[in-house]
């Protein structure tokens, strides 16, 4: 039995839910925020591209801001850069709050996400600190559940904000949201001294990036979520334009496949019991794959019942969740030392691959056609399994190193 930091017996099961609500920091502040984009562009008379760049920017702030934050945890400690980036976040979401003017929302949206990133990277380098090995694979399982949970009920809670408080509320939401977190995380968040000599920020980006397994893990995890983007990307314009369904419609299908992730993801937490993380991690991935082929093989043939492609595209989002924890429940097993440094790279590479994926899909979209949704997570699910051919020998290695 390997040494452990902490024990999960010692830990209150309550941080489950703090952790949790931390990694929820990012599908808040942008799922929220969708619905109220038309009204933000009519309110601060701007065009809608401009609106839209709010998201961009976010999106660039959170992807750097994990980039740094990471390994200065490592560095430093996760609690006091935790607590940095959330009054970063909520002095940032003030600033949302009374701007007046296009210019100065996308300024404070970047240096929102540039807080918001601590709490979505160091939760999951807190997993690792609080808790023993056997138990970081569930404990990210049920984060992802929760977070799944948030991100479903997020676009509803924000178009029903921005109906009765305008959008501002949103930002309101959001400022209360991070000002209990932070209160939260200060007294809740105990951390035991690390028995391990702090090294410097490009000696653990250097231990990371030189490690064949970490590469395999990360890889797998970022073309699994890469696929995910392309299905968001592409799918209103299929199944609305092409498929005739209503906007209502395909909010149900978003939601279903939303709820396949959890399906997959409890699925998963039981079969923990059973098999290994790394196990469930190449099941998941090899369910992934065959999806993948199969709504391609279904293009090929051009079947025209929407049924087909909804049955793939389930069962292939649905393993996202499961592989994401289990590819980083093994990261931070054999990366202990570097956890901030190798969650922080890991969530980064997997919003840059998600960017790609959904940039790659709108370049060969033509006539609303699944066709190209369907090759590039085909592509993107190949990828995601054939990565863990780097993970060979990762089996001996953490028997060996326990």
């Amino acid at each position: 039995m390997s040494k452990k930091i902490a024990s999960e017996k010692n830990v209150p099961k309550s941080i489950i839910v703090l952790l949790s609500a931390l990694v929820a920091f990012g599908p808040l502040s942008i799922d929220m925020y969708l619905p109220s984009l038309p009204i933000i562009a009519q309110d601060l008379q701007s065009p809608v591209s401009e609106a839209q760049k709010t998201i961009t920017l976010f999106l660039i702030g959170f992807s750097a801001g994990m980039l740094v934050y990471g390994p200065l945890s490592d560095r430093f400690g996760r609690k006091k850069l935790l607590l940095i980036g959330i009054v970063i976040y909520i002095l940032a979401t003030l600033g949302c709050i009374l701007a007046n003017q296009i210019e100065q929302l996308q300024f404070f949206r970047l240096l929102q996400a540039i807080g918001g990133a601590s709490a979505s990277v160091l939760s999951r380098a807190l997993v690792r600190d609080l808790f023993s090995n056997a138990e970081i694979p569930k404990i990210l399982s049920l984060m992802h559940i929760i977070t799944i949970m948030a991100t479903l009920a997020a676009p509803v809670l924000g178009a029903l904000i921005a109906e009765y408080l305008n959008w501002s509320g949103i930002f309101i939401f959001l400022f209360v949201y991070a000002l209990l977190c932070l209160i939260w995380s200060k007294r809740a968040i105990q951390l035991p001294p690390s028995p391990h000599v702090p090294a410097g920020i490009l000696s653990n980006y250097k231990a990371v990036l030189s490690s064949r397994f970490a590469w395999g893990l990360m890889l797998c995890n970022s073309f699994s979520f890469g696929g995910m983007f392309a299905y968001i990307t592409a799918s209103s314009f299929v199944f609305i334009q092409y498929y005739g369904f209503s906007p209502t419609q395909y909010g149900y299908l978003f939601a279903f496949n939303l709820f396949s992730i959890l399906v997959f993801t409890s699925i998963n937490t039981r079969a923990l019991k059973y098999c290994s993380a790394l196990q469930l991690l190449k099941i998941m991935a090899c369910i992934s794959c065959i999806s993948g082929l199969y709504l391609a093989y279904i293009t090929y043939l051009n079947l025209q019942s929407s049924v087909w492609l909804i049955i793939g595209l389930a069962c292939f989002v649905g393993v996202t969740g499961s592989i994401g924890a289990n590819s980083m429940a093994n990261l931070l097993r054999i990366l202990p030392k570097q956890a901030g440094t190798a969650s922080g790279l890991s969530v980064s590479m997997q919003f840059a691959m998600g960017a790609v994926m959904s940039y790659t899909v709108s370049l060969l979209f033509n006539n609303n056609h699944p066709a190209a949704m369907s090759i590039i997570i085909c592509v993107s699910a190949c990828l995601c399994l054939f990565s863990l051919l780097l993970t060979k020998g990762l089996k001996e290695y953490i028997v060996s190193s326990n």
